[in-house]
């Protein structure tokens, strides 16, 4: 929530300036073409009438300098948007994206989850709950470069295979989920099949510490839960209590 505020709150600063820039331009215009105005009539009047305005005195530039002023203010504009553009996606990274593996993060998740609370959505849902059965080997052997290097890895994999799939994400250091649409034990056990089989291939390849994966997997055909959350809970439960492990 505190998110949404920040992110809501840099929105209307950078809105408010633009609106404030955009009257300051309109009365800085309105002023100069007054102010010029004004120098034709005193102009005028010394020559002893109102008559005697002519045309090419300083007036007759208020047209080519609100031009060049609109054309600069145009391209104060485009730099503001560029610059609103580069803060929306910086937020968007923050409050979206994990940073070490570029997967949805935990807060992704969540907005995730909220989306299968609909009937059509939950009724057939299934998760997988995953977890680097020997992540904390490799930070003991090789600190946390080795272990973020591995993360970053089978994050990798992860994402590739279960596009294929469905929705992936880091739900936290060493959680990692997969939501399935429209899953029944088939598409789980494909998954499962598709994901296996990389992580061999590239524990095969000996490029660092292999991957060792426990997983636990829940289909709400068999759950029967009323909101997606239960089905979380039910996968982390299995996970904790009876992890399976991939091979």
């Amino acid at each position: 929530m505190s998110q949404d505020n920040n992110k809501k709150s840099r929105r209307q600063n950078i809105y408010g300036s633009i609106f404030t820039l955009k009257v300051s331009q309109l009365c800085i215009a309105l002023g100069l073409t007054i102010l010029l105005f004004l120098l034709d009539v005193i102009e005028a009047i010394k020559h002893g009438s109102l008559d005697n305005i002519n045309p090419s005195r300083p007036s007759s530039y208020v047209i080519i300098i609100i031009i060049v002023f609109f054309v600069i203010s145009i391209f104060l504009d485009l730099y503001i948007l560029k610059r609103t553009m580069a803060i929306g996606n910086r937020l968007n990274e923050l409050a979206y994206i994990d940073k070490l593996t570029g997967l949805p993060n935990r807060y992704s998740c969540d907005l995730l989850f909220e989306s299968f609370n609909s009937d059509n959505k939950l009724q057939n849902a299934g998760i997988i709950v995953m977890k680097i059965n020997n992540l904390g080997k490799v930070n003991s052997s090789s600190g946390h470069q080795g272990g973020n290097w591995l993360i970053s890895e089978f994050c990798t994999i992860l994402e590739e295979v279960g596009e294929n799939y469905g929705y992936v994400g880091r739900n936290g250091g060493n959680e990692f989920i997969t939501l399935l649409e429209d899953c029944d034990s088939t598409k789980a056990d494909m998954f499962l099949l598709d994901l296996t089989k990389r992580i061999q291939g590239y524990n095969e390849l000996n490029v660092g510490a292999p991957i060792e994966v426990a997983y636990s997997r829940v289909l709400n055909s068999d759950a029967n839960v009323d909101i997606v959350s239960k089905l979380v809970s039910l996968g982390y439960r299995k996970l904790l209590e009876s992890p399976q492990i991939l091979s």
